[in-house]
């Protein structure tokens, strides 16, 4: 593959939700140029531009392919992008979010900031500030039914993009303008956009317009509290670049190896050690994970082809691989505290004291826990995964039973191109990587064996198991291509 699989990229952001100042940070990036808002339908790129490139207003809007291939021809040898917000020509989002090597990057910011500092920019008639000298102050009064409508529309141009992007499969990076005062945050976007060089700081040329609280922004902000429900509008200070110690990343799990350029994504409660046997066995030296994005630079600076491959697994074994690893099981990593709620929450009854996944079953039934009430915790499982994953639960997401398609997702903004290979056929799926990467066969290698559970879940499955489980990760199935599991 391409080690930069991207040659343009688009900001897809609102009004007032802060693409001014991540245009100036990504233009601070070698390679990476942004030009604006092109297709704003008053101007060409800044305010008061009528044309740029050659190409004029009323020739972009006959034919937008023309600006952008004016301003691909001025810099072929950086990826080039542009901001767009919703009310820009419909065609260029079209064309955008079906293009494989446009970068997809969504700019959100909380909607009622974002709502009272376009308010105030119509008011003061100033939407950039550089020099803090010239700052113009107002305080508005917060309309909330031109609130409301603001919301309704914001909220549709998001969805459809989010719909659109999940629709085509098309990776995309995410970030919300509370996150720009994070080096390492925007460091992470330009690496997905195709910066090879991070940043230890950035320069910040353009100065918050409005740092004041709410409180002192909204005349009428008693009002507002009480009719949006919002508890808390005290002070939030400016955003101010620093670089974090990154913990936790989807990066940090991945397994790289030192001296070839392979790395191995995990899928939680899907394959893994037998995928690592083989990866283990491909790598010269010792595979290493746990790395921080900068090192993660490094090392793919010294290899210009990576491969990035990752394994799924049928929903409904991993769904129960999750249920028995984590909720069944008490003894050795359970999630005891999420078992209680479920207990509570979802009426599940599961035998009490010390239980392993493993667990003797005729030892489960002299506590009356047999098969039947098995394949009862286990569908209520299911049903507690659904809506957890549409958000209407207060119990975290995990990772362990997070789709498949999102945790894939992530890895793209790690690294655009992920190979994924299914367990059912990952022999062909690891021969075809020995070929691609001209590497002697393992002749050795063997999966990991299947885990034998207290309850076998062929003994479990029934089709209203199924049907929950599609209910679950519908996605899943219809990415990858998987059949009932039976």
């Amino acid at each position: 593959m391409s080690a930069d699989p991207f040659t343009r990229f688009i900001i897809l952001g609102a009004m007032r939700s802060g693409s001014n100042l991540l245009e100036k940070f990504i233009n601070q990036y070698d390679g990476l140029v942004c030009h604006g808002e092109l297709f704003q339908k008053s101007f060409i790129g800044v305010q008061g531009q009528q044309a740029f490139l050659g190409v004029d207003r009323d020739s972009r809007d006959e034919n937008p392919q023309r600006l952008l291939d004016a301003v691909r021809a001025q810099d072929p040898d950086k990826i080039t992008g542009f901001r767009f917000f919703q009310g820009h020509d419909a065609r260029v989002l079209e064309g955008a979010l079906k293009d494989p090597h446009c970068a997809k990057i969504i700019l959100t910011r909380d909607p009622i900031e974002s709502f009272v500092s376009l308010q105030i920019a119509l008011a003061t008639k100033q939407w950039l500030v550089s020099d803090i000298a010239h700052r113009r102050t107002a305080q508005i009064r917060f309309d909330l039914g031109a609130y409301a409508q603001y919301l309704k529309e914001r909220t549709a141009y998001y969805d459809d993009i989010s719909a659109a992007l999940t629709t085509l499969d098309q990776p995309f990076f995410e970030i919300d303008y509370s996150a720009m005062h994070d080096v390492a945050s925007i460091n992470r976007l330009a690496r997905f956009i195709g910066a090879k060089t991070p940043k230890t700081d950035l320069l910040q040329p353009i100065k918050r317009q409005n740092p004041e609280p709410l409180s002192q922004k909204i005349i009428n902000i008693e009002e507002v509290r009480k009719a949006l429900g919002v508890p808390i509008l005290f002070d939030d200070q400016p955003p101010v670049l620093k670089p974090i110690i990154e913990r936790e990343t989807d990066l940090s799990r991945a397994y790289i190896c030192p001296h070839t350029p392979l790395i191995f994504g995990p899928v939680p409660s899907g394959p893994d050690i037998g995928p690592r046997r083989w990866f283990e066995g491909q790598c010269a030296t010792p595979p290493k994970n746990g790395f921080s994005t900068h090192r993660f630079l490094e090392w793919q600076a010294q290899h210009r082809r990576t491969v990035f491959f990752s394994v799924v697994r049928h929903p409904v074994l991993r769904a129960y691989s999750a249920f028995m690893n984590k909720i069944f099981e008490t003894t050795s990593g359970g999630y005891i505290a999420i078992r209680r709620d479920l207990e509570n929450q979802f009426g599940m009854f599961l035998p009490q004291g010390e239980v392993s996944a493993t667990q003797d079953p005729q030892a489960l039934a002299q506590s009356g826990y047999g098969l039947e009430e098995h394949r009862i915790s286990f569908k209520l499982f299911l049903i507690f995964v659904a809506a957890n994953l549409a958000n209407e639960t207060k119990i975290r997401q995990d990772g362990k039973w997070q789709r498949q398609t999102e945790i894939l997702r992530r890895y793209r903004i790690i690294h655009p191109e992920v190979i994924v290979l299914k367990e059912e056929s990952l022999d062909l799926g690891l021969q075809y990587l020995e070929n691609r990467l001209a590497l002697p066969p393992l002749l050795a290698w063997e999966n990991e064996p299947e885990t034998a559970y207290a309850f076998p879940l062929h003994e479990v499955y029934d089709a209203e198991v199924e049907t929950l489980a599609r209910a679950a990760y519908g996605p899943d199935y219809e990415a990858y291509g998987y059949e009932n599991w039976a």
